[in-house]
């Protein structure tokens, strides 16, 4: 395995960077300063981009190749192999800022819908609210099952993020056969109904959405279990990314600050603690980058990479998560001020955490599965040959 950027790769790597930081990076302080001085009672008001500003990004990124990563060019997409998605989305995780390449899965290339997509037209949300848990098909419970014409999805309720959108893609399982099959849904389709929706974070909303014999048809079937794994697992690569652009940025900030700020007659990077802080989160960084660049090369080599990218996403959330716990710490007062943002950075990890995967569910599932492959493989060891004759050797032996 060779992990080594192609010329190609850094090129993509380069143009993303040059973006973030002259486009995004320096509208950030404005989009974080405060207005007033002191926070309103009551809940924090919320952040929003200018519309204005969002639609200018926007048409910066698709004319440089950063938008629809995964839509063939066809339609409007960049046709972007899963390392460049990754090295696109973590330099998007340096900035706090509400902007990002349109996440539209490869599958929906095909779609009558993916050039709508492309352009901004339509929005597609993914109604994966079951797979949060454990990050795999298990914890799914909605069930649909053939009818003359297309599908009805029985009874279901689950949270739901991005509730405005225009489409959501829904998976469930077959009754008698436990089939995964993955829908397409339309907003106005009868027996969904959307609502109590409210604000997640500053940034995000979350809804309510139940289904109760919802009628599809035929058309709406876009895949199987493959393809709900392969959504999953991209959402997890990216996920992955942007948390490794988190903690490229709090890495990078809080060095500089430890080497300006002087406490007591010395430099914070002076003090053993904080050089400890930084080693281990430098280490824990890289470790997560190659993580990451592996499960996205696997993806390219069509090589399994479910569990790969499943385990970059455990490793590199949680590091962001500490990265932007150490860039508060570190900075003291100021890590913690709106106008900073790693306050933003640090609630985002966290929401990343729970997202496609909870770390202790997928620490459950990775010991059981470890545990079966090894009475497999204990199994096939005592049925071999050699270990036969070995007990043999041992029951025939005098005993001493």
């Amino acid at each position: 395995m060779d992990l080594r950027l192609s010329e190609e790769e850094k090129l993509i790597r380069e143009t993303a960077a040059q973006f973030v930081s002259r486009e995004l990076l320096a509208r950030e302080g404005a989009y974080l300063k405060q207005e007033e001085l002191f926070l309103p009672p009551g809940d924090p008001a919320g952040r929003e981009l200018d519309a204005e500003i969002r639609t200018t990004l926007t048409d910066v990124a698709r004319r440089i190749g950063l938008w629809a990563l995964e839509l063939p060019e066809s339609v409007g997409g960049s046709a972007m192999s899963a390392v460049g998605q990754v090295l696109i989305h973590r330099e998007f995780g340096r900035t706090i800022l509400p902007f990002g390449p349109a996440c539209i899965p490869a599958l929906m290339g095909e779609s009558k819908y993916a050039k709508q997509l492309a352009e901004g037209e339509l929005s597609l949300s993914l109604a994966f609210d079951e797979l949060h848990k454990s990050g795999t098909s298990d914890t799914i419970t909605a069930r649909f099952r053939p009818e003359p014409g297309g599908y009805a999805l029985s009874k279901a309720i689950l949270d739901l993020m991005n509730p405005s959108a225009d489409l959501f893609l829904f998976p469930a399982k077959e009754q008698g056969t436990n089939r995964i099959g993955l829908f397409l849904l339309y907003r106005n389709t009868s027996g969904l109904t959307i609502e109590d929706e409210r604000d997640l974070t500053t940034d995000a909303t979350v809804a309510r959405m139940t289904l109760n014999e919802c009628k599809v048809s035929n058309e709406e079937l876009l895949g199987y279990e493959y393809e709900t794994g392969a959504i999953v697992a991209a959402e997890q690569l990216r996920i992955a990314a942007r948390s490794l652009g988190i903690g490229m940025r709090c890495l990078a900030a809080s060095i500089e600050h430890a080497r300006n700020r002087v406490t007591f007659g010395r430099p914070l990077a002076q003090r053993q603690a904080i050089q400890w802080m930084l080693a281990d989160l430098s280490i824990n960084l890289r470790t997560c980058t190659w993580l990451t660049l592996e499960a996205a090369w696997r993806a390219d080599q069509s090589l399994p990479y479910f569990e790969a990218a499943a385990l970059a996403k455990k490793r590199a959330a949680k590091m962001a998560f500490e990265a932007a716990d150490t860039a508060i710490q570190i900075h003291g007062g100021y890590g913690v001020c709106k106008e900073f943002p790693f306050e933003g950075f640090y609630r985002e990890a966290r929401m990343m955490r729970l997202l496609y995967g909870r770390e202790m569910e997928m620490n459950r599932a990775i010991g059981e599965r470890f545990i079966k492959e090894g009475g497999r493989r204990k199994a096939r060891v005592r049925r071999s040959p050699a270990y036969l004759a070995y007990c043999l050797y041992w029951c025939l032996s005098p005993v001493v």
